[in-house]
């Protein structure tokens, strides 16, 4: 594959094509329809001609720069120049980096929902069960009369995929509570299909995490998380960029897949520091749905909260590069979830790279010109 990098917007159309038709097995019509349907989606563009020459932009991009479609969008990388999109960690060269600080073959433990609660099971604070097979519908029951309102989860799928909140009616007979027992292990066949992937039989089911009033002010209907990237070095664990997980729209999920928020936090001073950006390039420094200020925001116990990040970082001595999912509840701060390859959202938070920043710290770089080279 012959690729060079160029400011010509014909010359990037062309090497994507010579790209397309090289890996033709894989550019299918239907993989690039999904390509055209991201361009139609973040632009106004109409015209099947310019769809096609930006969709045919975004592959150049991708094989050059290492960033989906979407990322291309929200990263704006149409108005920035190649020196500026090259301080830019992408998601490909995330990856690279990834499998040089973390072990693939422990991946599961944190890929794995129900490994990762069995592994940090003093810090979820809540209880949580798994169900795979008729075997497990005692539990189920128990769980349910316990916890009528709880929350589903793929055993192994991430962003957000297949989680959805259930509220059981207390009154249900024993017929309808086997219906439902039924229609969430029948969620994993329907979840592969939708999303084409997840390997797991088993379902997770948890109990609802009630956040603090302080983090819940800013929008109700979600449980408003923080990220935060812990890099380990040696014995040192680094945190990296810190955002806040906003809902929006009345929505359960705190996803950017799902529109919602993520502004960053002072890493020193547990306070927001940038306004809210959706992948939509929005920009709100108060919450347009609760009016809440979000520029200026200050997560309480945040020194609490590093301490117990790199408490959880340094029991992982084969994975050093963890995105953790953290929630203030009165109890303290609970693990929702660990991330084995987790985002540089921040980068889109505050419109500039981190690449040189995140290679001094770990004190390695990229070596070829290309992400796929590596």
């Amino acid at each position: 594959m012959h690729i060079t990098v160029t400011e010509d917007p014909a010359k990037r159309i062309g090497i994507a094509k010579a790209i397309i038709a090289e890996k033709s097995s894989y550019y299918t019509e239907e993989v690039l329809e999904s390509l055209r349907e991201v361009v139609r989606d973040k632009t106004s563009l109409t015209d099947p001609a310019q769809i096609d020459d930006e969709m045919y932009t975004t592959v150049y991009y991708y094989w050059v720069y290492g960033c989906p479609a979407s990322e291309y969008f929200y990263l704006d990388f149409p108005h920035k120049t190649h020196e500026e999109i090259k301080e830019y960690v992408t998601t490909r060269e995330k990856v690279v980096y990834r499998n040089r600080l973390n072990r693939l073959e422990d991946a599961h433990y944190l890929n794995n929902k129900w490994e990762t609660y069995c592994l940090f099971k003093d810090h979820y604070g809540r209880d949580v069960i798994k169900i795979e097979t008729d075997e497990d519908y005692p539990q189920f029951c128990a769980f349910v009369e316990k916890h009528p309102e709880f929350v589903v989860k793929p055993a192994d799928m991430g962003g957000g995929s297949g989680v959805h909140k259930v509220t059981a009616d207390p009154d249900m007979t024993d017929e309808e509570r086997k219906k439902l027992f039924h229609d969430i292990l029948a969620e994993n066949e329907k979840n592969r299909k939708l999303y084409m992937r997840g390997k797991e039989k088993s379902m997770i089911l948890e109990e609802l995490i009630v956040q603090v009033p302080e983090m819940a002010a800013i929008h109700p209907n979600s449980v408003n998380g923080v990220r935060v990237t812990a890099v380990r070095v040696g014995d040192k664990v680094n945190i990296f960029y810190p955002w806040f997980k906003i809902g929006r729209f009345g929505q359960f999920l705190t996803s950017a897949v799902y529109g919602t928020l993520d502004a960053c936090i002072d890493a020193g001073t547990g306070i927001v520091n940038t306004p809210g950006c959706s992948e939509s390039n929005e920009r709100f420094d108060v919450h347009p749905d609760t009016g809440v200020p979000i520029v200026g925001f200050r997560i309480p116990k945040w020194n609490e909260l590093i301490q117990t990040v790199t408490e959880l970082s340094m029991k992982m001595d084969t994975v050093r590069y963890i995105g953790w999912d953290m929630v203030l509840t009165e109890k303290g701060w609970v693990l929702m979830e660990g991330n084995f390859s987790g985002d540089f959202c921040w980068q889109f938070c505050y419109n500039r790279g981190t690449k040189k920043e995140f290679e001094d710290m770990i004190g390695w770089h990229l070596t070829k010109e290309f992400w796929w080279q590596e």
